[in-house]
């Protein structure tokens, strides 16, 4: 099956390079998959515009999001990203494919400069696609920036009375947190011939107790002498006691014995 590429879709996919009636014929020339490779390129140029007002559209239909929300592209640039990529990957491809077909040709080279043309000048059309998606996208993102800034600059005018109105409690505030500290440093001054008394009683008082705490202690240590002493009396009294107790009984074990040896027989009478 031989596939002739249509004018207008040339047209469409190469309007620099394919627009001729020489290069058409040339482009008569490529091999089928090549030509319906072409022929899809440009039926996809000349069906994108169209599907990116649609797209504009149906946005356009859509009910207005928040004030303060980001809004939706109105085109889906990763998308047509996307298909860039993909075309001009099919495109190398489809130019190793031509370029494999040259070698059973007999003019290889000749056939092999227009693959590279007819390559240049699809990538010269994917590239002209992908500037115009940048510039696009570009230019909804500086848009987007300058709303979002003029939805700020509005809402910050907008809250502009509350703030000067809190300023000014606030300044009201710290004015009357002032006066209150200045008439509690006057009380504060007023008060203080009352502490020093305050102080010098307790002093007093502090001294006296500490007299007190001292002349305890001198007491006890008194006491606690008096009560060594009086221990050592009573073991002196306790050892005098038993060196009598032991007198007593040495006596009285010697007065026994005389009276058991005058009570005793006498052979002779004497």
């Amino acid at each position: 099956m031989i596939v002739k590429p249509h004018p207008t879709a040339l047209a469409a996919a190469f309007p620099d390079r394919l627009a001729t009636p020489a290069v058409l014929r040339a482009a008569r020339l490529l091999p089928a998959q090549l030509r319906l490779a072409v022929l899809a390129t440009g039926l996809a140029a000349l069906f994108l515009p169209t599907l990116g007002l649609a797209q504009a559209a149906s946005g356009a239909s859509q009910p207005p999001a928040a004030a303060g929300a980001p809004q939706t592209p109105p085109r889906d640039f990763a998308a047509e990203r996307k298909a860039i990529s993909d075309s001009r990957a099919w495109t190398t491809y489809r130019y190793g494919q031509a370029e494999h077909d040259c070698y059973n040709k007999f003019f290889v080279t000749h056939c092999i400069d227009k693959a590279k043309d007819a390559q240049r000048a699809e990538l010269q059309v994917l590239r002209k696609r992908e500037l115009e998606v940048g510039d696009a996208e570009r230019a909804f993102k500086a848009a987007e920036r300058d709303r979002q800034q003029a939805i700020q600059r509005a809402q910050y005018e907008a809250e502009q009375p509350s703030r000067d109105a809190n300023e000014r409690a606030s300044r009201e505030s710290y004015e009357r947190k002032q006066q209150e500290q200045k008439l509690r440093d006057a009380q504060h001054e007023a008060d203080a011939p009352q502490r020093a008394a305050n102080a010098q009683a307790y002093d007093k008082k502090q001294a006296d107790f500490d007299a007190r705490v001292k002349a305890a202690q001198e007491q006890g240590a008194q006491q606690a002498k008096q009560r060594q002493e009086n221990v050592k009396a009573y073991e002196q009294k306790q050892r005098d006691a038993e060196q009598r107790q032991k007198d007593v009984d040495e006596r009285r074990a010697k007065a026994k014995e005389q009276q058991g040896q005058a009570s005793a027989p006498r052979p002779f009478g004497f």
